[in-house]
């Protein structure tokens, strides 16, 4: 089953890639977070109730603009909040930061964004896995975080165009609802 959720995941997050983008307004470097929202980082009362999800979208959205992200690209948030009812994209909740000239996101904004998540409570599930370009500069990272039944996984690609951090939660009892099961 855990296979089969990774691959609906991948499925999801490839099948909802949109390169060739121009909106200059999703690439607005967010506003620095206000020491408030750093203090009180998380929504909800620490390790109660089940995840919403609203409070995992808070969560991400506050994250990354406290690591100093561009804003949500919203046409690809929108994929996963205009998901029929009861299809794999429906339990998921996603952030899609796209850097360029005019704001650059690098893999120390990316370290930054999976910190901030850290401690809104998500706990990293292994390392951060992370593979080095000729150059010596990080080509692409993964960071797979886990809370109260979601799974978050953290990605970030570098492009000579510019770079990109996916943020990508699902919630795992849905995502198991809505799967195919095994064959036969």
């Amino acid at each position: 089953m855990k296979s089969a959720i990774s691959a609906a995941v991948a499925v999801i997050a490839l099948g909802s890639t949109s390169c060739g983008t121009n909106d200059t307004a999703t690439r607005a470097a967010a506003a620095p977070a206000s020491t408030a929202r750093t203090a009180s980082a998380s929504p909800r009362p620490a390790g109660t109730g089940p995840l919403t999800k609203d409070i995992v979208r808070a969560d991400l959205d506050t994250a990354a603009a406290d690591a100093g992200m561009p804003a949500n690209a919203p046409d690809y948030a929108r994929t996963f909040e205009d998901a029929p009812a009861a299809s794999p994209p429906s339990c998921a909740v996603a952030f899609r930061a796209l850097g360029d000239e005019t704001a650059p996101l690098d893999f120390a904004r990316f370290k930054a964004v999976v910190g901030a998540l850290r401690a809104r409570e998500w706990q990293q599930s292994g390392g951060l896995r992370e593979h080095e370009n000729v150059d010596g500069t990080i080509g692409d990272a993964l960071a797979v975080l886990k809370q109260r039944g979601w799974t978050i996984d953290a990605k970030y690609e570098a492009a000579t165009e510019g770079s990109m951090v996916t943020l990508t939660a699902y919630d795992q009892t849905c995502m198991k609802k809505h799967l195919p099961g095994p064959p036969g």
